[in-house]
C-alpha cells in the first residue's frame, strides 16, 4: 500500500468508527425513553424461531431464544419457558432483560421509522448473528423517537 493509501484510510477510519457507533446494532439507533408499557405484548422472529410474551405483572413467556452458535450460524442452545422480565441499562443504553430459569437475556432496543424493535445478538457480536423481534401486538409498539 502507498502511502497515500495510508493516509486515505488513517483519515477515514474514525469517521466510519463514528458514524457506526451512532446507528448501533444493525444500522438502527437505539430506542431512547422506552415506557415497560411499550414492550407489553407479543414479540416474535420468524427467522430466528423466537418468541416472547411480556406482560404488564413483569411476567414473560418464551419460546426458542437462541443462546448459544457455531461458527457457521447453527445454533446449539435455545431457551424457553416462563420467566421474568425487565428494562435495565447497560453502557448507557436501555434494554430489555428477559429471566428464564438462570439464564439473563439481554434485549437491545432500537427504533425503525418510529417503531420499537427488540434485537438479540446471539454469540459472538462480530459474526452479526442478530434476531430481529417485532411487536405482534393489535396495536403495534409505535412511538415517536425522542
Amino acid at each position: 500500500m502507498d502511502s497515500r493509501a495510508w493516509k486515505w484510510a488513517l483519515m477515514v477510519t474514525p469517521v466510519v468508527l463514528s458514524v457506526s457507533a451512532c446507528t448501533g446494532w444493525g444500522g438502527y439507533p437505539p430506542a431512547k425513553n422506552v415506557h415497560e408499557s411499550q414492550l407489553v405484548g407479543a414479540w416474535r422472529a420468524r427467522k430466528c424461531g423466537t418468541s416472547v410474551t411480556l406482560k404488564p405483572d413483569g411476567s414473560a413467556s418464551a419460546t426458542g431464544i437462541p443462546t448459544e452458535m457455531e461458527l457457521d450460524g447453527k445454533v446449539t442452545r435455545r431457551v424457553s419457558g416462563e420467566g421474568t422480565w425487565g428494562i435495565d441499562e447497560f453502557s448507557g443504553e436501555q434494554q430489555l432483560e428477559v429471566v428464564v430459569g438462570n439464564e439473563h437475556i439481554p434485549f437491545d432496543l432500537y427504533r425503525d421509522k418510529g417503531r420499537l424493535l427488540v434485537g438479540l445478538t446471539v454469540g459472538d457480536p462480530d459474526n452479526m448473528n442478530w434476531c430481529v423481534l417485532t411487536s405482534q401486538s393489535k396495536t403495534p409498539a409505535h412511538t415517536p423517537t425522542a
